[in-house]
């Protein structure tokens, strides 16, 4: 092997194990930094009780999974105590939407709602859907 070859291939190979490392580690770091817990429950009579000790240790946000729904439901605790929760799909075209920092983003054609749910990217225009909930007791209640 001459040296031009020798040099053609390991600044190839150090430049792809360079970015294997760079996007393997951001995508780790991604999926590590959010720290999102999924709660799963069910639901009765279009409602879904959630124990308000999920909240508790400063867990202010929390993925609620309902089974047989179709979306995902965001549900935080305000700092003034109350809480909101909202449905994980875009208005845009019904797609479900993905956590994405301090926001929410839809991977089918890009719209980005920051955190209370208004449109900060379209094609989306609307923001996104909130539901009631109420604090009942020792549990929150999602109204579907």
């Amino acid at each position: 092997m001459n040296r031009r070859s020798f040099l053609k291939q390991s600044c190839g190979a150090c430049a792809a194990m360079s970015l294997g490392a760079l996007l393997g580690s951001s995508l780790l770091e991604s999926c590590g930094s959010t720290g999102l817990g999924v709660l799963k429950a069910s639901q009765t009579d279009g409602k879904v009780s959630i124990p308000l000790t999920q909240f508790d240790g400063g867990h202010s946000f929390q993925l609620l999974r309902v089974s047989n729904y179709n979306y995902d439901i965001a549900v935080q605790k305000k700092d003034d105590g109350t809480y909101s929760a909202m449905l994980l799909m875009c208005t845009h075209a019904r797609h479900p939407l993905t956590k994405a920092g301090s926001g929410y983003y839809c991977t089918l054609h890009g719209s980005k709602f920051a955190a209370d749910g208004k449109v900060e990217k379209g094609p989306a225009s609307k923001p996104m859907v909130h539901l009631p909930a109420i604090v009942a007791g020792d549990q929150l209640v999602v109204t579907l």
